[in-house]
């Protein structure tokens, strides 16, 4: 009669052999599946290098310019084209009227004087505020964020240099 001992010891050898059969598979079948991966990366490499090759191709600048010149109707500029703000004709009356911009909300500090007079046209591109008085004025000024600095600011304040 066999031994209790032996029979366990029979019962773990015939696991731990099941077991590593199993974990051969498993690694095999992972093997496979990395195998089919490299391989993809691979072909997507390739695709990937293809791809800049045509991008390379499709935008050269020679390629480009004969396309626009074949499918568009562009043509250099002439000087003949360039004009002045105060060289353009004025606007009719009645289309100012239709086109007339919104007044702007009235919410002035008390003791701000605002003159309604309306302001003869100089021909320039920019509006002069109206001053207010030292103690109207607000405390914290924020600079342009776009980098755009008004002409006025530029003549005033020379030393503050390009931003």
């Amino acid at each position: 009669m066999i031994r209790a001992a032996t029979a366990l010891w029979i019962a773990l050898a015939g696991a731990v052999g099941f077991s590593l059969f199993q974990l051969k598979h498993q690694v095999h079948a992972l093997d496979e599946e990395l195998l089919r991966l490299n391989r993809q990366i691979a072909a997507e490499h390739q695709t990937i290098h293809v791809l800049k090759a045509e991008w390379s191709y499709f935008n050269q600048p020679q390629r480009l310019e004969a396309l626009a010149q074949r499918h568009l109707d562009l043509t250099p500029m002439k000087p003949q084209q360039l004009t002045r703000i105060a060289e353009l004709p004025l606007r009719p009356a009645e289309d100012a009227a239709i086109a007339s911009p919104p007044t702007p909300p009235t919410s002035l500090p008390v003791g701000a004087a605002v003159s309604s007079a309306p302001r003869p046209f100089s021909g320039a591109a920019i509006a002069t505020p109206t001053r207010l008085p030292p103690q109207a004025r607000p405390s914290v000024v924020r600079a342009p964020t776009s980098g755009f600095r008004p002409v006025a600011a530029q003549q005033a304040a020379p030393a503050l240099g390009p931003r």
